[in-house]
């Protein structure tokens, strides 16, 4: 793990035909999973039930893609590099380019903002949607599916949000939504492009003033970068650890 490569380093992001393909093909099959799976949940469920079910899951599904949004952030902008296999380009580069650039994720089109974050999502759903209901399901598993879907539809929205917290001008209803704190807002998110340390979730940024109070994240990195300097100091000769004799 190259810890210390943080907020650096550097990798073209030019756009191949095939990575293209895979967020367009990701972005599909998200949609059509999370449908069916809707729909399947609406069919199934008593009225009264899913809504009960709808009002628990949907402000935890909002704060659990927030904080996975922190966690990936924050290991994405300290961990590994953008030359890392297989995730290095499609992962890692995107982030240490935004900061380098905060309005390139402004110019980009909906299916690249998009692809990362449907593709994370339709193992979960393909799963979800191939187990059975019961020929009576109750609400512990309208919350489960219900869940599952307001998780992914936020993960889902991720990027757009953080995007139009970078937009000169947000659409309408997302401006709304930002001043009523329901959405990633400009003054929320400027926090982290301030010192690059703090306000890592950026779906909502709900759960950044906790976070950034507890300093989780910076006692993770100490922790890793101790980690490294143990694994360093073993690997190095006996010899060469006791000096000159």
């Amino acid at each position: 793990m190259a810890t210390g490569e943080m907020r650096g380093g550097g990798a073209s992001l030019a756009r191949t035909s095939g990575v293209a393909l895979v967020d367009l093909a990701s972005v599909a099959a998200f949609a059509l999973l999370w449908v069916a799976l809707a729909t399947r949940l609406a069919r199934s469920f008593e009225p009264a039930l899913l809504a009960v079910a709808t009002a628990l899951a949907v402000p935890l599904g909002v704060a659990l893609a927030d904080l996975a949004s922190g966690v990936v952030h924050w290991l994405a902008d300290t961990c590994f590099a953008p030359e890392t296999p297989w995730i290095g380009r499609l992962v890692i580069a995107p982030f240490r380019e935004h900061h380098r650039d905060p309005q390139a994720i402004v110019r980009h089109g909906f299916l690249e903002v998009t692809g990362n974050n449907a593709l994370v999502c339709v193992p979960g759903l393909a799963a979800l949607l191939a187990w059975p209901l019961d020929e009576r399901p109750e609400l512990p598993r309208a919350l489960v599916e219900a869940l599952a879907l307001a998780t992914a539809a936020a993960v889902g929205a991720t990027n757009h949000l953080h995007r139009w917290a970078h937009a000169a001008a947000a659409p309408r209803a997302i401006a709304w939504l930002q001043r009523r704190g329901l959405a990633l807002s400009p003054a929320r998110h400027a926090a982290h492009h301030r010192t690059f340390d703090r306000a890592y979730c950026v779906t909502t940024g709900w759960l950044n003033p906790l976070l950034d109070a507890s300093r989780l994240f910076p006692a993770l990195e100490r922790a890793l970068r101790r980690e490294r300097a143990a694994d360093q100091s073993r690997m190095r000769p006996a010899r060469a650890r006791r000096g000159p004799q």
